[in-house]
């Protein structure tokens, strides 16, 4: 029996479900995935050249990734969106370009949501100056604007993978069902029962596409 190779690219939230996505494939199936927190989409389209060669460019029967919530964090000076929606498109764009060099099967979950958490935890970026006279600078948004901005990055991204025959693993629906439930105590990741949840939905949908 041959083993297929799969490959999974994301943040924070992938490192937290890879290795029971591992568990849950088994044996027939090799998972790649980078070792460091892939970050910001374009900061994964600068990585998948090394990565690959890192692993020996192996055949990849599916990729799939995750990014958004690095670039939906307010980190500047100015205060806003750290990557515009419209530069989010395009190196999503470019990054599916990308690994379908690698494998026809291609896979983006979208977004998960951020739950209450988020309106007891949002802080001031400490990197600036907080006199009177600078503006005030947050990481995340409260719960409310923070999901309108998931689900508006998550919406256009959909419209321009799907219609390129990038399959889409819903992980923001699934989480949505439930936040106070599914998000962790920082309103960004994972509860335990969130990753099982999103092992799970990842599991399934690369199996979908084999």
């Amino acid at each position: 029996m041959r083993i297929r190779g799969e490959i999974l690219i994301g943040d924070s939230i992938r490192l937290g479900y890879e290795n029971r996505v591992r568990e849950l494939l088994g044996k027939s199936f090799t998972v790649y995935s980078p070792a460091e927190n892939c970050r910001f989409t374009k900061y994964a389209l600068w990585g998948m050249y090394a990565w690959m060669e890192g692993w020996g460019n192996p055949r990849a029967d599916v990729i799939h990734w995750n990014t958004g919530v690095w670039d939906l964090h307010h980190a500047t000076a100015d205060g806003q969106v750290f990557t515009p929606l419209d530069e989010y498109l395009e190196a999503n764009r470019r990054l599916a370009y990308q690994m379908e060099s690698y494998s026809k099967n291609l896979i983006w979950a979208t977004t998960i949501p951020g739950g209450p958490a988020l309106n007891d935890r949002v802080k001031q970026n400490a990197l600036i100056n907080t006199d009177a006279s600078a503006p005030k600078v947050f990481l995340t948004d409260g719960e409310k604007r923070w999901n309108d901005a998931v689900r508006r990055y998550n919406r256009e991204n959909v419209l321009q993978l799907a219609a390129r025959g990038v399959a889409i693993d819903d992980h923001h629906s699934a989480i949505a069902q439930d936040t106070a439930r599914y998000i962790s105590a920082d309103g960004i990741h994972p509860s335990e029962e969130g990753y099982e949840l999103l092992a799970r939905l990842t599991a399934e949908s690369i199996l979908s596409r084999l």
